[in-house]
């Protein structure tokens, strides 16, 4: 707590408007792949639904709801078929993936040409990036290749029908899984052939991923720690692959500061340090989020949601 009470507002003030420019950054990145799939959305409208999503990982046990309602919501907005809003999720989480791993690989490599800690350390964490670089593989290619999952994909819409009735109460998802996929597949090879606008989406995924770096390092930096740049980027790396594991945690609260403070402890930041420094940043960023999203939420929950039809 002393530590915590040391820091400057104005870091504080720093670290909100960062989480701000984030959730810009997110949302046009969204913005773009709809627009490359060939539908118009008012940009407040992406940003709104984007945050109501983002609330659902605070009320739910797994970040997976929060894409789902952000598919169904997408699709309700801008009348998109439910498979083509999928694949604008889908799309724009790989582009989010492959931004932040290119620059985490990028400093694992200067951390280890400096030799900054114990190379087995840096190893050790590597093994989580190559986790999801798999993970990543196995999506691209059902993605490139929607029909091979057709036998299982009844079973998964069965299991979000609870969500899908719970926002329109006669939409039906059984049987429709060719159906489905096969509006994934012309959305998502028509959003892959738009190469300027999967550029705009890619930046602004670097840009999402650039403030969630700065709001870290900046608080390290108001703790007078010795972390450079490079360990940051690093450390929220591995935050960030831990949090996207679907475990039945909401917001991951706890497990996401813990994999923080590990990390950071290992590049000889010390422990209460690096606590703080994870704690105060999470404590910024969720309690700004709940407020905002949850504003969000509550529109596209009882306003947006009561009309027109969901295309599935």
């Amino acid at each position: 707590m002393n530590i915590l009470l040391s820091i400057n507002p104005l870091v504080i003030a720093v670290m909100v408007g960062l989480q701000l420019f984030g959730f810009g950054f997110y949302s046009a990145a969204w913005y773009q792949l709809i627009l490359a799939a060939g539908y118009r959305i008012h940009f407040r409208s992406c940003f709104g639904i984007a945050l109501a999503s983002i609330f659902a990982v605070y009320v739910m046990p797994s970040g997976v709801f929060m894409e789902v309602l952000r598919c169904v919501l997408g699709s309700k907005e801008t009348g998109m078929p439910f498979g083509e809003s999928t694949a604008s999720v889908v799309l724009h989480r790989i582009l989010y993936i492959v931004g932040f791993l290119a620059s985490t690989a990028f400093a694992l490599f200067v951390v280890l040409s400096r030799n900054a800690t114990d190379s087995m350390s840096v190893f050790a964490l590597a093994a989580i990036p190559i986790v999801t670089v798999a993970g990543l593989g196995v999506l691209l290619y059902f993605s490139w290749t929607p029909g091979k999952i057709s036998p299982v994909l009844d079973r998964v819409l069965k299991l979000i029908q609870p969500l899908i009735r719970l926002i329109q109460k006669e939409a039906i998802v059984v049987g429709k899984a060719d159906r489905f996929l096969s509006e994934y597949d012309v959305g998502f090879k028509r959003m892959v052939t738009s190469r300027r606008r999967m550029l705009l989406s890619f930046l602004a995924n670097l840009g999402d991923w650039s403030c969630s770096v700065a709001i870290l390092w900046a608080v390290l930096y108001a703790l007078n720690a010795n972390a450079s740049v490079w360990v940051v980027v690093i450390t929220v790396s591995i935050g960030r692959m831990i949090q996207m594991t679907p475990i039945a945690i909401p917001g991951m609260i706890g497990v996401y500061e813990t994999a923080v403070t590990t990390v950071l402890a290992l590049f000889a930041v010390p422990v209460s340090i690096a606590a703080s420094a994870a704690i105060l940043s999470r404590l910024v960023t969720v309690w700004l989020e709940l407020p905002i999203t949850g504003v969000a939420a509550y529109h596209y929950g009882f306003k947006l949601l009561g009309k027109g039809t969901l295309h599935v």
